[in-house]
């Protein structure tokens, strides 16, 4: 699973973790486009770190890389709303709706990019999620979540007091330990207030829907990187966390 777990740091908490390949069918195609993605098979200028949240390119394997402000939740807990949430699956080809869930991520801005020795730019699935094709936001307030391969320290929910600039980790959470929240390619909305002086946004997210697009199962398990710093990092399984289920 060591391109699988690769796979997995890059959306969550981008830094490298090694195992073996997935031997299901449903991390494939996602796991082509990020590798291309990663070795640079992306159209576009990659210089600058601007905050007008434009597109850096469409990939030939259909990720974006996106300038700007964005939400990261890789570390994040949600909640469920109770109510749905219709979301777009491969490439936009087919819609699916999943239960809903509100988490509290924190917007990734240029100081912190600049901490990572990083350009302020995520990577975006554009035609999936409820993403428009654009990276830009839909509304003033608004704000896109994305993933990012060079954010590797970034305020974390679980510390005390909550969201702490700290280095990312994740765990494994067991089959039926909790349910998998995909909070990629999702519209948020801006608090407007700061939590210890974090900037957050509230994403709302589908619960059980694997980050390549498809349904999560009961019997998977999942990585997550929430609860990284509560003193038992395991209860944030059951905490509808942002997470990436092992098919």
């Amino acid at each position: 699973m060591k391109k699988l777990l690769f796979l997995v740091a890059a959306l969550l908490v981008s830094f490298s973790i090694y195992a073996q390949p997935s031997p299901g069918g449903d991390n494939r195609d996602l796991r082509q486009r990020m590798e291309n993605m990663k070795s640079g098979d992306s159209r576009g200028d990659r210089s600058g770190d601007s905050q007008t949240s434009k597109s850096k390119g469409i990939t030939k394997v259909g990720l974006s890389q996106c300038r700007g402000e964005f939400a990261y939740c890789g570390s994040s807990t949600c909640k469920p709303t109770g109510k749905m949430i219709k979301v777009k699956e491969d490439g936009g080809k087919y819609t699916r709706e999943y239960p809903e869930a509100v988490c509290t991520c924190p917007v990734i801005t240029k100081e912190i990019a600049y901490q990572n020795g990083s350009e302020l730019t995520g990577f975006a699935a554009l035609n999936e999620g409820n993403m428009n094709g654009s990276c830009s936001p839909p509304s003033k307030g608004t704000i896109w979540s994305y993933a990012s391969f060079s954010i590797t320290m970034y305020p974390q929910e679980s510390t005390n007091p909550a969201f702490q600039m700290k280095e990312a980790a994740v765990q494994t959470c067991p089959a039926g330990s909790g349910q998998t929240v995909n909070c990629w390619d999702y519209l948020c909305k801006r608090d407007g207030k700061k939590i210890n002086g974090v900037e957050v946004a509230t994403c709302s997210c589908p619960i059980g829907e694997g980050v390549a697009g498809h349904p999560a199962k009961s019997s998977d398990s999942f990585i997550t990187g929430a609860g990284a710093y509560y003193s038992n990092p395991s209860q944030a399984c059951a905490m509808y966390p942002v997470s990436f289920p092992i098919q």
